[in-house]
């Protein structure tokens, strides 16, 4: 803590670097702390009904803020759905979806951070994922506490209130990222809670362990339900004692705290036939909001898109958002209501799907061909179907209705149009697919 001016030397002349310094005065124009709790994985769906049993503290905290109920990811695992947060661009725009190509997204695309930053606040992550560190989703942020393992509330709830106390009088953006209710991985032989391995029957504790099914077609088995729910305890328990500390230390119009997830499970759809990348349960996400500027005691059936935190950042903070951006500012903010919202898997080496959904209808679109390593993919003869909310990708719920297809067609057209290649395509890339992904292609 500097309080007058200072020189610093270093012993014998030796060479030495000085950080960013960190401003401790707190500015009338920023509010004294926003912060995002990034959830993984918390599939809200499932956890809909039972919220206030199982997660008591968060749900107390929210009900005097915005719970929206209607909320869908742009797309169904981490790696392109968190750059889609912190931009407010779907992935065919940051370009990140491919995690064998590694490069920056374009610096013409600000993000969050960078925005806060600009606005004087020290904006800094203590428990992070260290993954999309390379491709320029964390650009802005002054201090990065990350790994790549897995992020257990308990750890980033004692780095956060550390820092609450350190920086006392600072203007704080914090991002606190927690794969805890994440499901674990089936690819991963890592341990389940004690909890849950002393409370489920001895042949349900074992499971199948096939390193060639990824993530998001875990299987519905009893071990990952029960974990879903001690899971929710944990975080309850741990994101409860922050939000116990900023309802202490903070005035309600001195804080906005955000709570959110970047997609879904399958795996919690009570029907597995059903289950599948882009369903309900897989893209139907968490976000609430309390603070200055959010009314209170809101719960809304608007549908909302992950896109749009950044817009929402925007309009509570005070920061410029794109016009070209694909966030859209909500109705209960000021904004307009949404009439379709957008979660697509594009998948290198795998067919391409859409979920164009809007109150009652969802269209459901998937490529006969596969997606390129640069992300785009032919669209030709694609099988397309429209149908009722409640029974998507259904046999016999298809519906050909005139209007319903004026509606979404336009729609699903205008979103794919930019990774459309009408089956053109790069041939060496190609012939290198299989040093890739393999000799065979397997489906996400």
């Amino acid at each position: 803590r500097l309080n007058e001016t200072a020189t610093l030397h270093s012993e014998g002349q030796a060479p030495f670097a000085v950080g960013t310094p960190i401003l401790l005065e707190h500015s009338p124009a920023r509010k004294k702390l926003v912060l995002n709790l990034f959830v993984d994985g918390f599939c809200w769906p499932a956890a809909r009904a039972i919220f206030a049993e199982h997660m008591p503290r968060a749900a107390k905290f929210f009900s005097r803020g915005v719970i929206f109920d209607q909320h869908f990811s742009a797309a169904e695992h981490t790696q392109p759905s968190l750059p889609a947060i912190e931009t407010g661009c779907y992935p065919h725009r940051t370009q990140i979806f491919n995690e064998r190509d590694n490069h920056q997204m374009p610096f013409t695309i600000k993000t969050v951070s960078e925005r806060m930053s600009d606005l004087g606040y020290y904006a800094h992550a203590p428990l992070v994922s260290g993954h999309d560190t390379y491709y320029g989703t964390y650009r802005g942020y002054n201090r990065l506490i990350a790994t790549y393992g897995f992020m257990p509330a308990y750890e980033g709830t004692e780095r956060l209130i550390r820092a609450l106390e350190a920086l006392r009088g600072t203007d704080q953006f914090i991002l606190y990222h927690t794969t805890d209710i994440h499901p674990l991985n089936s690819q991963t032989p890592l341990k389940f809670s004690t909890e849950v391995e002393a409370t489920i029957p001895l042949a349900d504790r074992f499971v199948k362990l096939d390193r060639t099914v990824p993530s998001v077609r875990t299987p519905r088995l009893p071990i990952y339900l029960e974990q879903f729910l001690v899971s929710m305890h944990h975080v309850d328990r741990n994101i409860g004692e922050i939000l116990s500390y900023i309802e202490e230390h903070y005035d309600e119009d001195e804080y906005i705290v955000n709570l959110y997830s970047d997609h879904g499970y399958s795996l919690f759809d009570p029907h597995p036939a059903h289950a599948e990348v882009l369903g309900a349960y897989a893209t139907g996400a968490v976000w609430m909001v309390r603070g200055a500027g959010v009314p209170e005691g809101v719960v809304t059936d608007e549908l909302t898109s992950s896109v749009d935190l950044y817009p929402t950042l925007a309009h509570l903070c005070g920061f410029p958002a794109a016009q070209d951006i694909d966030g859209n500012l909500p109705a209960v903010f000021g904004g307009q209501e949404r009439d379709a919202v957008y979660s697509a898997s594009m998948f290198p080496g795998q067919t391409y799907k859409l979920a164009v959904r809007n109150q009652t209808h969802a269209l459901r679109l998937e490529t006969r061909e596969v997606v390129d390593e640069d992300g785009t993919v032919d669209f030709a003869d694609a099988t397309v179907g429209i149908y009722p909310r409640a029974h998507e990708l259904e046999a016999g719920y298809e519906i050909d209705n005139e209007d319903l297809r004026a509606f979404f067609y336009p729609r699903a057209r205008d979103f794919v149009r930019p990774i459309a290649n009408n089956g053109e395509f790069w041939p060496a890339m190609r012939a290198a697919r299989p040093g890739w992904f393999g000799e065979k292609e397997g489906q996400i």
